[in-house]
């Protein structure tokens, strides 16, 4: 059973905001409009197709580059093809044109949070708090049902995506926040992922288990989501630091000194020191369990974003972001 693939840095399915214009091309169905992302082993593209409706479709149409392993290519349409969630980036199709394997991936217009974020540091607004604690809610829930996957015949899979991090959360136009990019997932149960002792990942979103080389768990996937409710909440990253070299960061990520300000409140301060715990006994064990206080801190403050503030915040950011 072929289930995962090499490590990427590409930003899969999102929104264009900095798409590089390609010459428009046929490839199979479908009509290529513009780059989205690149990266060692594939490269990706806005792309057009015409449904079963006559309706224009647009999908995020992911290449594997010639000379890549065609195995790990198929290993990620594979897994793909088995998750099913509203949280989780999903594929269209998979398949081979002109001799070369691509993934047809839902487009979201929103793009991902990298960009977001970065766009609120040019324009020196704080990202708003609840807009951050709604998207670290929105990932536990997509890593919940990711992390409780099964094959189609019922088999836990026991999979850890490894790889969350900003680049690799989307929004679409109407405020949805989904995970996606499962080319570093491994799994207890299935032989996938990056070879045994061999850290894959954003450097400064790794858990301290991952810098080691160590056998992970979900608990690895939640220290990431913690890293990132850090950056959102408190306005900067608890390890990368100008400048910092990437032993310097290892060293932090492996024992972390963390110093949050009062601004962000005990309860909030109380959750991000559990999240991002070296101690895996302390740290939280499942996206439910970190989910539970993180709600419930919503609802006590007042922060819990709406569907339609998320849609509006959005459109907002786009602005910002041009």
């Amino acid at each position: 059973m072929h289930i995962g693939s090499p490590a990427m840095d590409t930003r899969t399915p999102g929104g264009g905001m900095k798409a590089v214009e390609v010459p428009s091309r046929r490839f199979g169905k479908y009509i290529v409009r513009s780059r989205l992302g690149q990266g060692g082993q594939a490269e990706v593209f806005l792309a057009e197709a015409v449904d079963a409706n006559g309706e224009v479709l647009r999908v995020a149409l992911k290449l594997m580059r010639p000379g890549s392993a065609e195995e790990k290519f198929a290993d990620e349409a594979d897994l793909m093809g088995l998750l099913s969630h509203p949280n989780l980036v999903g594929m269209l199709e998979h398949g081979v044109a002109f001799n070369r394997p691509y993934i047809a991936m839902e487009f979201l217009l929103g793009g991902d949070l990298g960009e977001v974020m970065a766009a609120h540091r040019r324009s020196m607004q704080p990202f708003p708090a609840g807009m951050g604690v709604h998207v670290c809610l929105e990932v536990l829930k997509a890593l919940a049902y990711f992390h409780r996957a099964t094959t189609k015949t019922g088999t836990p899979l026991d999979l850890v995506h490894s790889d969350v991090n900003p680049a690799n959360v989307f929004f679409a136009g109407d405020g949805e926040v989904k995970l996606g990019d499962f080319g570093v997932a491994s799994s207890s149960h299935v032989d996938i992922g990056p070879p045994q002792g061999m850290a894959a990942g954003k450097l400064s979103y790794l858990s301290p288990e991952q810098t080691r080389g160590e056998r992970l768990s979900p608990a690895s996937d939640l220290w990431a989501v913690g890293v990132m409710l850090h950056e959102l909440v408190v306005g900067y990253h608890p390890f990368q630091r100008d400048g910092a070299s990437d032993e310097q960061i290892i060293a932090s990520i492996r024992n972390p000194k963390l110093s949050i300000p009062d601004y962000v409140g005990k309860p909030l301060i109380s959750i991000l020191q559990r999240a991002l715990s070296p101690d895996l006994k302390t740290r939280f064990r499942t996206a439910g369990e970190f989910a539970g206080p993180l709600y419930g801190y919503a609802l006590d403050t007042g922060v819990l974003a709406t569907r339609a503030q998320m849609r509006e915040w959005l459109g907002n950011v786009l602005e910002i972001v041009g």
